[in-house]
Order: C-alpha cells, then sequence, then structure tokens
C-alpha cells in the first residue's frame, strides 16, 4: 500500500492532490487542519492507494472471485472516505438523542450502515440541522428514500403488433420463480384478457415442469417446455400468436457468474426479452447484493421479491434498491395463487419499514 501526506489551503484543494498523484481509488486514512506552509491555517490530508497486480487470473471461477473481492475492498473504502470526510455528521449521529435513536432503530431494522448514514445526513440538511424532533426526522429519511427507489410496471402497454412479448423469471432456487409466474398469468389471463404462452426451462429440477404444467391447464393457457435455444425457439414460434409468452427458467446458484452466462446465452435469439429477477425476502443481505451484482451482465427490467410473509425483517429488500439501479415490481406475500402478489408501491415499500402502530419509527 502506497501513502502519501497532502498539504493545501483548502480541503477541496488537498482532496483534489489525492485524486490527481493517487487516483479516484484512493482511501483518506486522516484529515485535519495544519499550517500551509506560509504561517497561515490549512488542511493535511493523508491518504493511500493498494499496489497495482499486474497477475492476471488463471481461470474465469478465479476471476470471478477476483472481482468479487475488489468490489468488497472498492465499497469498504468508499465507506471509510464517508466517514471520515463527514466528522462533524457522524458525531452529531453519535451526539444527538433523536437522531442517535433513529439511527440505530433503522440499523436494527436491517437496513445498510452506509445507506442510513447518507440518507440521514441529507434529511437532516433537509431540516437545515434541526433534529429536535424524531418524527420530522423520520419524515424527511422517508422522502430521501423514497426518491432513490423505482416502482416499474412491466405489463403496461402490451401489444402484439410485432410477435409477443416475452417474460422471463429469473432467479436462485427455492425463491418461488414458478409460484410467481403462475400468479401473474393468472392476473394477465383473467384481469387483462391476454393471450398468453408459458414455457418452462426448469428441467433440472424434478416435478418443476408438471407443476407448471398443472397451473397452465387451470388456466387453460397453452404450454410448452424446452431444454435448449433451439427448442425455445421453437417454443416461442408456436406462440407467435399470443400477446404475451411468459418463460420459467432453471434455479440454480447464481453466486456462480457460469451459471449466470450459461442462462443469459439461452436468449440470445429473443428479441428484447423482460428479463424479472425473482428473490426471496428471507435471504441474507450479503447474497442478495452478489446475486444482484453477478446478473449485471443480463439487462434485468425489475425486481420481485418473494417470501416476505416469512419474514419480520425486510430491511434486506431496500438495501437491494438503494444500492442498485432497478426498480421493484412485485413482492410474494404468500403461497396462494393467485391472491398472494402485490404490485409494488411507494407506500407499501414504506410501510415495510414502519412497525405495525408505530408511525414514529
Amino acid at each position: 500500500m502506497q501513502v502519501k501526506t497532502f498539504k493545501a489551503s483548502t480541503m477541496e484543494k488537498a482532496l483534489a492532490q489525492v485524486k490527481k498523484d493517487l487516483g479516484p481509488d484512493a482511501i483518506i486514512l486522516s484529515s485535519r487542519k495544519a499550517p500551509a506552509g506560509s504561517g497561515e491555517s490549512g488542511f493535511e490530508v493523508s491518504a493511500a492507494r493498494e499496489a497495482q497486480s499486474d497477475s492476471a487470473p488463471a481461470n474465469p471461477s478465479n476471476g470471478d472471485a477476483s472481482a468479487d473481492m475488489q468490489n468488497d475492498i472498492q465499497e469498504i473504502r468508499s465507506f471509510l472516505s464517508l466517514l471520515i470526510s463527514s466528522k462533524d455528521q457522524l458525531a452529531q449521529l453519535q451526539a444527538d438523542q433523536p437522531l442517535a435513536e433513529l439511527y440505530h432503530s433503522l440499523l436494527v431494522r436491517g437496513l445498510d450502515e452506509k445507506q442510513v448514514f447518507i440518507l440521514l445526513s441529507k434529511a437532516v440538511s433537509d431540516l437545515n440541522g434541526d433534529t429536535v424532533d424524531k418524527r420530522l426526522i423520520f419524515n424527511a429519511f422517508c422522502k430521501r428514500l423514497i426518491a432513490k427507489i423505482g416502482c416499474a410496471r412491466p405489463f403496461r402497454g402490451i401489444s402484439n403488433s410485432s410477435g409477443p412479448t416475452v417474460f422471463t423469471f429469473l432467479g436462485p432456487t427455492g425463491v418461488g420463480k414458478t409460484t410467481t409466474l403462475a400468479k401473474l398469468a393468472a392476473y394477465l389471463k383473467i384481469k387483462r384478457q391476454l393471450e398468453l404462452g408459458i414455457i418452462s426451462l426448469d428441467t433440472y429440477r424434478i416435478g418443476a415442469v408438471e407443476q407448471l404444467q398443472t397451473y397452465a391447464g387451470i388456466l387453460e393457457i397453452p404450454f410448452n417446455s424446452a431444454q435448449s435455444q433451439t427448442e425455445l425457439t421453437r417454443a416461442l414460434d408456436d406462440f407467435r400468436h399470443c400477446d404475451a409468452v411468459l418463460v420459467d427458467t432453471t434455479g440454480r446458484n447464481y453466486l456462480n457468474r457460469d451459471h449466470v452466462r450459461r442462462l443469459d446465452s439461452l436468449f440470445d435469439s429473443v428479441r428484447k426479452p423482460v428479463h424479472f429477477l425473482v428473490l426471496s425476502a428471507t435471504a441474507k443481505d450479503e447474497d442478495l447484493k452478489r446475486t444482484i451484482t453477478h446478473f449485471k451482465q443480463i439487462e434485468i427490467n425489475s425486481l420481485i421479491f418473494t417470501k416476505l410473509d416469512e419474514t419480520v425483517h425486510h430491511g434486506c429488500i431496500l438495501n437491494q434498491l438503494l444500492r442498485f439501479n432497478y426498480p421493484i415490481s412485485y413482492m410474494g406475500t404468500g403461497q396462494r395463487v393467485p391472491e398472494d402478489i402485490e404490485q409494488a408501491t411507494q407506500k407499501r415499500l414504506l410501510s415495510l419499514l414502519i412497525p405495525a402502530g408505530n408511525q414514529t419509527a
């Protein structure tokens, strides 16, 4: 690690020197007021950067692990730099009782510390530093949070003017992709009166094809299965008269990037597929972050979170929506088909943050 100290008349000039000399990935180690050299007051900043390595990964899996590690290191660097450059705000978070109580209550609910720190700092700024009323602080925090989260309406404006729209359901094993597809198929068939087709690519899991075929039979929706890109193309051609085709995919361990690459290659010949990434609200925050990161090579339309009824901690959902530039479209709230699914709204997302009967955090 290379460590250097920079002095300048202003903090902005010192940080500009850091960026110029050590690059944008430099870590700020410390900053303090210090003489600028001619007896005038100034600033001193100590910063560091990692030594660059010229070695290349021996194989793709090693490269993936290295990329994940670099992402983790970069995130830690970013947060440390943020804390060091925002010492006054951090001190206020710890010293001001209403603010500190709200800060820690949000962390207890599972929200990411970095996101909470950033949004609370902005909320306090919006209130011109007034931190007496915890309700006002929380309301300002919620406004900042909602401003960063988008809600998608993927089924709006479906038409068969140039062929059916293909909607795919991607995600790890066991998150409820098949059940989610069935719920949305019922909505599109019964409420929207659309002509649908259903295709299953999930020949990996025992009973998956039969389960989806049963749902399709109940809804009187034509069904097909495929195991390759060629078979998928043929199945889509059979459904060319439909308004929309819903495609269920194999649930695999998508912490492994190779599985994501293979999945992506299946849709090379599909025109503008709309990809849903289906995730479980019961999953660990770090696993969700890693999975979404690995899916970045696929153009995801929106996220769907399932199993909201199986956990009382929903902070991990909000964390992903704050970290990644993906909107959320639907939330699964139980096993019943088709009842237990909700369209995501900002109001509903805020309700996940506020315990029942407590509107003041």
